[in-house]
């Protein structure tokens, strides 16, 4: 029945996607200058119909320009120009010309149309969001491996893993918990089951641009867009573009690969299509430790492709696979040496689209998609190692005053000072553990096929969206555990003279017959100063506050070997809000922006031991915590003698409200997990001819963190009783990276790229060590000719 009903909803959207008998054409033109009032030439005029782009021109000497459009048939128009923001706006289908002038703005570092804030694509300029976006130039420019090495640099934003390269990689945005971010893939939801996500499990060789959004975003985007939107568009050619060969490999420190090879390509000005594969893969960086090498190993294979229906319709799908393949050798910091691991996983997104052009003031969207995810985790053997150490600190106290780590000793170090009275120095002390791991087997399997309907009206400066969305998250190796989500959401945004943009939604959410429940969102802000000549050359306010969701997991809700079923447990939620400014000065040469935020968790579930209740482990609902904080970015976006730069600085107080847990690292007033209340970055790029220079720094302040070691303290005269405690403070860390690229010809670039170039020694997290220096050298070409 299901299958019966997309079907006959596909044929009813491709009828209205059929072109009219009379259609004919109407011109849309203008001006185009910049805000001195200075015409600009050479820019680029997409007209988008339904997705698709139908016409192009280029503004000529004088700054005009003039482009043949579908009469009557809803239009979006885009203008863009190396060294501006991209401009867009829409207008409703007309029977009569159109006339628009365009002023064009410096652009930000990665200033582009922005998705993931509305669903739709706008103006970086113009949206009141707390956006980051990064573009292929900036992922190439950081060297990144990983989605996870290109989001660092958000502000406010923290990604630590448990190791090298392919580790598990988990993100905190604004204090929120690591399953508070949704990630899409080009609009796949992909992340399993509560919201998990490993962000190591991305290739930057596969990401053509990444959008964050911060803020609870749940009122267009549903559960688990508590923290923040992560959304990954990949590679796609236009129906114009020549068919082009693209290539890179490196290889480096550590037994490092990395290549990928993709093609692009046009046919007819009505069809697209891009085919890519990805490979990357190490053999760790503490091969002088382990017994076993820290490998991982990973494929990727994307296909999409597009085509126009008529002259208002266009059918769009995609399909991306990745398998990869690990070792998992423990906390190598405290002497862990795990053998007979290893990891595999395996998932797979994809959709089929149909964008669609109604009348002359609505366009919509329609999505079948679907994600599915598998992994399979083994450890073959038990490996025991024993735990000496120094401390020094006051077991259980607050963030900065818990235990921390002195430093590692061995046996007969320890036994030495035991003897002498276990106390190393004043307000140290002893402890340790003798640790093991067991074997085991563990196999996770989720899938989630979904249905989405967007409609977008248009009337002069405000437009509409509203839609539905269907999905079905399931276990298919647990009998039972299957969960239906039927949702409706609807967002209004009105433009006032192109100065004052407010934005205004809600999602109706629900789920089975566990949780019905409403994500309300506004946003709103606008120019004070418009865009100008000037020492201060522009200044816009905004602000937002909303409502985020997120749904227990299968094992919270529906129980597990270790825990009762909890059918009333309810969702976590969230109340976000921030204010915030950004200014431009000297001509736009300069970009500040400054950005205030307070969020507020409640409903946090929590595990409660068999202790209480009827004696069984379960899950239940607590007040949580809040986080506050500051967010600070400065950027020179206008190149000195060659020279651009970006600085941020975040400023995150998050704290426990309440917890049933008495250990140490839940207190209330006690900071969260891994969550620096400082931290920052800088990223840097010389451009001399075909020589590039990137330089970039992350500076991450003292966090606290644990261990989970149990460690038990040895009585001396200042502490006379054992007590068992755990490392609490994770110091923070300052890591430089920096590379050359070099413009050999114009279709082959070479470079060099370092990483952890100071050689900083730090765990991302206790016990995990964060990666040495390390180099890779290589080389991007491609083939094809131009149109």
């Amino acid at each position: 029945m299901r299958t019966r009903t997309l079907v006959l909803f596909f044929c009813f959207h491709l009828f209205f996607s059929l072109p009219a008998r009379a259609q004919d054409t109407i011109a849309v033109s203008g001006r185009i200058t910049d805000a001195s009032g200075a015409v600009v030439p050479g820019a680029t005029i997409d007209v988008v119909v339904a997705d698709r782009r139908v016409a192009t021109a280029n503004s000529g000497a004088d700054g005009s320009y003039r482009v043949n459009v579908p009469a009557r048939v809803p239009i979006r128009v885009s203008i863009s120009l190396a060294g501006f923001a991209e401009q867009t706006f829409s207008n409703a289908g007309s029977e009569r010309d159109v006339t628009r002038d365009v002023v064009m703005v410096v652009a930000g570092l990665s200033d582009t149309l922005v998705v993931t804030a509305a669903r739709t694509p706008v103006s970086a300029t113009t949206v009141t969001e707390s956006v980051t976006s990064f573009s292929q130039h900036d992922i190439e420019a950081l060297g990144s491996s990983s989605l996870a090495d290109i989001i660092r640099f958000v502000p406010a934003v923290n990604v630590e893993s448990t190791g090298r390269d392919g580790a598990v990689a988990s993100m905190f945005s604004r204090g929120g918990e690591s399953d508070y971010n949704l990630v899409l893939i080009d609009g796949v939801r992909a992340n399993q089951s509560g919201g998990i996500f490993d962000f190591s499990r991305i290739s930057a060789a596969d990401i053509d641009r990444v959008e964050v959004v911060r803020g609870a975003q749940s009122a267009l985007w549903g559960s688990d867009a508590m923290g923040s939107v992560v959304q990954v568009f990949s590679r796609r050619a236009t129906a114009a573009q020549a068919p082009e060969l693209n290539a890179s490999a490196e290889a480096g420190t550590f037994g490092t690969f990395r290549g990928h090879t993709f093609v692009n390509g046009g046919a007819g000005r009505a069809f697209d299509y891009h085919a890519g594969v990805s490979h990357r893969q190490t053999s760790g960086a503490f091969s002088d430790l382990l017994t076993e090498d820290d490998t991982f190993d990973q494929n990727a294979v994307d296909v999409s492709a597009g085509a126009m229906i008529g002259r208002r319709g266009t059918i769009r799908g995609s399909v991306r696979y990745t398998a990869a393949k690990g070792r998992t050798p423990g906390q190598i910091t405290f002497g862990a040496r795990d053998t007979g691991t290893e990891y595999e996983t395996r998932d797979l997104t994809g959709y089929l689209s149909v964008s669609h052009a109604i009348g002359s003031r609505v366009t919509g969207s329609a999505t079948v998609n679907a994600f599915n995810y598998e992994s399979r985790s083994v450890d073959t053997a038990a490996d025991p190692f024993s735990v000496y150490t120094i401390l020094t600190g006051t077991p259980n106290a607050l963030f900065p005053n818990g235990t921390r780590l002195v430093r590692l000793i061995d046996v007969a170090e320890f036994n030495t000072l035991v003897a002498a009275g276990a106390m190393p120095a004043p307000g140290q002390f002893l402890a340790s553990r003798q640790v093991s791991d067991f074997p085991f087997t563990s196999v996770t399997e989720f899938e989630r096929p979904a249905f989405r309907y967007q409609a977008d009206f248009t009337a002069g400066a405000a437009r509409t969206s509203a839609g539905y969305e269907w999905e079905r998250e399931r276990n298919p190796a647990v009998n039972g555990f299957t969960l239906n989500n039927h949702a409706a959401f609807i967002q209004q945004h009105v433009s006032i003279g192109e100065r004052v943009f407010v934005t205004a939604g809600a999602r109706f959410d629900s789920k089975d017959t566990y949780d019905t429940f409403v994500s309300p969102k506004l946003s709103i802000g606008g120019f004070v100063v418009p865009f100008r000549r000037g020492r201060v050359s522009s200044v816009k306010v905004f602000g937002n506050i909303g409502r985020g969701i997120k749904s227990p997991t299968f094992s919270e809700r529906l129980g597990s070997a270790f825990s009762d079923p909890n059918p009333s447990l309810e969702v976590e939620r969230a109340r976000t809000g921030d204010a915030g400014i950004e200014a431009t000065f000297a001509d736009q040469r300069f970009f500040a922006r400054a950005t205030y935020f307070d969020n507020d968790y409640i409903d946090q579930i929590a595990f409660r031991s068999g202790l209480a209740g009827d004696g069984i482990p379960e899950y239940i609902n607590i007040d949580g915590s809040k986080a506050n904080g500051w967010e600070l970015e400065w950027a020179l976006q206008r190149p000195i003698a060659g020279l651009s730069a970006a600085a941020s600085y975040a400023h995150v107080d998050h704290r426990v409200v309440t917890n049933l847990s008495t250990s140490q690292q839940f207190q209330p007033g006690q900071p969260l997990l891994r969550r620096p209340r400082n931290a920052g970055s800088l990223r840097a790029s010389f451009v001399r001819g075909p020589v590039t220079l990137n330089a970039d720094a992350r500076i991450v302040g003292d966090r606290h963190d644990h261990s989970f070691l149990s460690l038990r303290t040895v009585p001396n005269a200042q502490m006379p009783s054992a007590i068992t405690t755990d490392i609490t403070f994770n110091p923070g860390y300052t890591v430089f990276g920096g590379g050359v690229d070099v413009r050999a010809h114009d279709r082959v670039t070479l470079f060099l790229r370092g990483n952890n170039i100071g050689d900083a020694a730090y765990d991302s997290v206790l016990g995990y060590p964060g990666l040495p220096r390390a180099f890779v050298a290589g080389a991007r070409v491609r083939f094809g000719a131009s149109r």
